[in-house]
């Protein structure tokens, strides 16, 4: 089997990985034992790139990553949820990432999941991705951003009296979601089952222990009983991946 071709964002980390997104599929690709490449394009060059391989806007009519090109089937697929299935029916196996039947369940808790904890903490988390972008795709970053939270100056994005709120908020939100783990009564969202909602929550964790400062992490993995590093340790070892783990990304670069 040939390997899939990834395209990711690079960063100012060693590993260059971060994004929350291609994350996801990094853990698919993982989780299904398929082999892969990774092509990385840089924030500024994403549409033109992606414009250039054929792949389709995603939400918003625009270009976004995570996009894979398949040279075993032709296939050139954009969106994280949309890969998940993609490999699903591709490759499929007794390790499906979206269980039969759960296609609309998984979209609707990706959504929910996004809406509880990244907007209430979106500013001060793109300020934190900010700092690890590389100096050539600054500008793009800020641009879109700006444009996603209706302002005109990076400095109103997170000033100084405001990031603690926003901090305070991350951490109430997850409060929530790990309310929802609370009711599984298992291991995963499901139970018992791993599926493609696990993964979209340990990518966030991912982002989140690659952009915050050390205490923050800190706070963030000790929340709920430890819940929130065991979950991605968890993903991380279902998948035989290491995104975001605190042994990768200790700080060799803040």
């Amino acid at each position: 089997m040939q390997p899939i071709i990834l395209y990711d964002i690079p960063s100012k980390l060693p590993t260059k990985k971060w994004a929350p997104n291609p994350s996801k599929t990094r853990f698919c690709l993982g989780h299904k034992s398929l082999p892969y490449e990774v092509i990385w394009v840089e924030f500024c060059d994403i549409a033109a790139t992606m414009e250039s391989i054929g792949a389709s806007p995603t939400a918003g009519k625009r270009y976004t990553v995570p996009v894979i090109k398949d040279p075993n089937t032709g296939a050139v697929v954009s969106d994280s949820h949309a890969i998940a299935k993609y490999f699903d029916e591709t490759y499929p196996s007794d390790k499906p990432l979206i269980p039969h039947g759960t296609h609309v369940l998984m979209e609707t808790f990706e959504t929910l999941f996004i809406n509880t904890v990244m907007a209430p903490s979106f500013r001060l988390i793109m300020a934190r991705t900010l700092e690890i972008q590389n100096d050539i795709s600054r500008e793009a970053f800020i641009k879109s951003r700006l444009k996603m939270a209706r302002e005109t100056r990076w400095e109103d994005m997170a000033p100084d009296g405001k990031a603690q709120e926003m901090w305070a908020a991350l951490k109430k939100s997850l409060g929530v979601v790990d309310g929802w783990y609370q009711k599984s009564g298992g291991r995963w969202i499901m139970g018992d089952t791993f599926s493609f909602a696990d993964i979209v929550v340990a990518s966030w964790l991912a982002w989140w222990n690659v952009v915050l400062n050390e205490q923050e992490r800190r706070e963030v993995n000790a929340l709920h009983g430890g819940r929130w590093a065991r979950l991605l340790a968890d993903v991380n070892g279902k998948c035989n991946t290491d995104l975001g783990s605190l042994e990768e990304h200790r700080h060799s670069l803040l």
